[in-house]
């Protein structure tokens, strides 16, 4: 089964938010969030996600 997507961007942003402590899932590039993620939580993922999207753009 052929793999779809951009592997060098999934990468990427693995290792990117990884390296600043936030995971995503190894599969379908999700970030899980329990119900104890507090709105301060979300807002530094927001953080860091944007953060590598300006880095990608540059």
């Amino acid at each position: 089964m052929p793999r779809r997507g951009h592997a060098e961007l999934e990468d990427f942003l693995h290792r990117y938010l990884a390296n600043r402590g936030m995971l995503l899932t190894p599969f379908h590039n999700m970030a899980l969030m329990c119900p104890d993620t507090t709105e301060q939580d979300v807002d530094v993922h927001i953080e860091i996600f944007a953060a590598a999207l300006a880095e990608l753009h540059g």
